[in-house]
């Protein structure tokens, strides 16, 4: 199976929404930016990856498109999507992989680009709205109560002192990429050390400050979670591109009141699946925000 990524990649031109199509003169087409992945990458990466080489534009992945499949030279081919918004950029020479880059239009896009599946892409990408992201992030992977309680440490007999293993905090460093990925400006975090230890990285890349917030911990949540629901709905207030860092066992009263928070029917099969509050360690819930707040889309990525 050849692994390959990509965007639709859009931006506010002066008489609406614009996207990017580019021209690849080795194989005489127009197309979106995409790619296929070097060893060991993720998908999301590799997105924003061949948006910038392709583009030169730094892009927020949105909401995901889902994948095509199709064949190549007798080999499967899957290609994932995101709808992306532009960060910055810089300028792009032109080269044997991409000699242009226009931005157009929905109907002049489709109207060049060269294969069927990208011009649906195209209607898919702008029936959505823009969108900013909220991640609810599970902690990466930390020691285990049983070893952290016999380690000798003064502060064992503290949970909420226990650290990430060496696993977690390889995990905690490759998340300074993916929560890059969607741009996070505010983090918050329980104040157990493991949370704080997880989005520190990121937040220390960015130059940001990490708020820390009790009621997002175990032992705040286990004492009153109410004060977590309150938490919650407090924090869905903040507009910014946003992280909250938590913990499994708290994550389904954190997913519970974002749903009531943003209105949402966890009955709808696509929302349910999304909310699930079944993380791996270091996983984390995308919801895309559209500009009033409301949920448009909401997506996942492991760990």
């Amino acid at each position: 199976m050849i692994e390959a990524a990509g965007v639709v990649l859009v931006r506010q031109g002066p008489d609406g929404h614009e996207v990017a199509v580019v021209h690849r003169p080795h194989r005489a087409d127009w197309s979106l930016p995409k790619g296929k992945l070097v060893a060991g990458e993720r998908h999301d990466l590799a997105a924003a990856r061949e948006a910038f080489e392709e583009t030169g534009v730094r892009c927020a992945l949105g909401p995901s498109l889902g994948q095509r499949r199709y064949d190549v030279e007798g080999l499967p081919k899957r290609v994932r999507y995101w709808r992306a918004t532009v960060l910055d950029s810089v300028p792009r020479e032109p080269d044997a992989e991409v000699d242009e880059v226009r931005w157009l239009r929905r109907k002049a896009a489709k109207a060049l680009l060269t294969y069927p599946d990208d011009r649906t892409l195209v209607d898919d990408a702008l029936a959505l709205p823009d969108t900013v992201a909220t991640i609810v992030l599970r902690h990466a992977e930390a020691m285990k109560r049983a070893v952290w309680a016999g380690s000798g440490d003064p502060l064992a007999d503290g949970d909420e002192a226990r650290p990430l293993n060496d696993a977690g905090m390889h995990q905690a460093y490759d998340l300074v990429d993916v929560l890059g990925l969607y741009d996070p400006r505010f983090v918050v975090s329980s104040d157990a050390r493991r949370c704080r230890a997880t989005v520190e990285p990121y937040a220390a890349h960015r130059g940001l400050a990490v708020h820390l917030e009790h009621a997002l911990s175990e032992e705040g949540c286990a004492d009153d979670p109410d004060a977590t629901r309150q938490a919650v709905t407090g924090l869905l207030g903040v507009r910014d591109p946003a992280v909250w860092c938590t913990h499994r066992p708290v994550l389904p009263i954190v997913l519970s009141a974002v749903a009531e928070g943003l209105g949402v029917d966890r009955r709808d099969a696509a929302v349910g699946a999304a909310l699930d509050p079944r993380l791996r360690p270091g996983a984390g819930i995308v919801l895309h925000r559209d500009p009033s707040g409301r949920l448009a889309a909401a997506d996942r990525f492991d760990g």
